[in-house]
């Protein structure tokens, strides 16, 4: 691993250093690694500044905002279909009847993947008064219409992914949170992955902002996954950074780590190759490729078959399935007041690693 440097150390810890200093960011963990091994891992700043300071511990556990859909809505979606229990390629309606009519009857598991269904990319139902009816959200998701035809336009859709959760529960009869716990992250020992962390866990998580009077801290910032109990296709994931680094490595190794086996190796290649029918855009079965996103997460010297994805909290995963390297930038950038911008600093850790690796 000759790239990988104390110099190339140095400027890592540097650059996330300067980021929190000049306000960027509370606090950080990053951790790097191959298909084999972490190469580094490291906290920085504080988890929690206000009502009381608490430090970033390595093993911080943070809410994972929109990662949530490439480590747990799309691969659960990948495993049933590498099950035979679903088809990405099918109408939706097959398994939520009521998303039907007009164009919807066009639309397939495949459109809601690569956020080409045409469905808006948002709506507020905690805003909207629909705090807990999950099934008045899915209802009103399924009546939603349209903003563009299926496969014409890219829309990044989390009403889209919200469908694709409840697919996922009554396919498999489980929610999104069992479904992945028994079939991903327990066969994986990423013990410390879950939606809706017990009371017990909320200490060790990054903060997020303020509700209701309290500081969020082990309770989903994200308002519709918050509407929709904490469980949700599109957001609500908490996870630690080693954890993440497992689910990488298990990636990289083509669905298979320390002797588990999670996915075929043609399903994780399906998973990495584009599918996207809109020109100029690439997105894998969850995972952007190249897309108005992309360059948060892989700065602008990876090679283009990099894949991964950012959240809104702060997080993000890189992979390069070539060099067969994979990063974790995790911050709880939205603390305490969503003020504050961590674009520069995504784009400054990945080509930092992108350099040292290609030159």
């Amino acid at each position: 691993m000759r790239w990988w440097t104390k110099r190339l150390q140095g400027e890592l810890e540097r650059t996330i250093q300067t980021a929190i200093d000049e306000g960027h960011t509370p606090g950080a963990v990053i951790c790097v690694g191959t298909a084999e091994k972490i190469l580094f891992i490291k906290a920085f700043g504080k988890r929690r500044e206000v009502p009381s300071p608490q430090p970033m511990e390595v093993d911080t556990i943070f809410d994972l905002a929109s990662v949530t859909k490439v480590v747990a809505t799309a691969p659960a979606i990948c495993l049933l279909w590498q099950q035979g229990k679903l088809d990405i390629h099918a109408p939706v309606k097959r398994y939520l009847p009521e998303f039907s009519g007009g164009h919807k009857d066009k639309v397939t598991l495949l459109h809601l993947l690569t956020h080409t269904s045409g469905l808006p990319a948002f709506k507020n139902y905690l805003r909207m008064g629909l705090k807990g009816q999950k099934e008045a959200i899915i209802a009103d998701i399924c009546r939603t219409r349209l903003k563009a035809s299926p496969g014409k336009v890219f829309i990044y859709s989390d009403l889209g992914f919200i469908l694709l959760g409840e697919i996922v529960e009554r396919v498999s009869g489980l929610d999104l949170d069992k479904f992945c716990r028994r079939h991903i992250y327990e066969p994986l020992k990423m013990d410390w992955t879950r939606f809706n962390p017990p009371k017990s866990w909320h200490s060790k998580c990054a903060a997020t902002e303020w509700r209701d009077g309290k500081m969020t801290q082990g309770v989903v910032h994200d308002p519709n996954a918050f509407a929709l109990r904490g469980v949700a296709g599109h957001a609500g994931l908490f996870s630690t950074a080693s954890d993440l680094a497992r689910f990488c490595q298990m990636i990289l190794c083509e669905g298979e780590l320390n002797g588990v086996r999670i996915f075929e190796p043609e399903t994780v290649r399906a998973m990495r190759t584009n599918h996207c029918p809109v020109e100029g855009v690439q997105r894998g079965l969850g995972f952007d490729i190249q897309s108005p996103y992309s360059p948060q997460m892989k700065g602008e010297k990876f090679p283009i078959s990099v894949f991964g994805h950012t959240g809104y909290t702060g997080t993000s995963v890189t992979i390069d399935p070539f060099a067969k390297v994979f990063i974790v930038l995790l911050t709880n950038r939205v603390h305490p007041d969503d003020k504050r911008n961590i674009a520069s600093l995504r784009k400054s850790v990945a080509n930092l690693i992108a350099s040292a690796i290609y030159g």
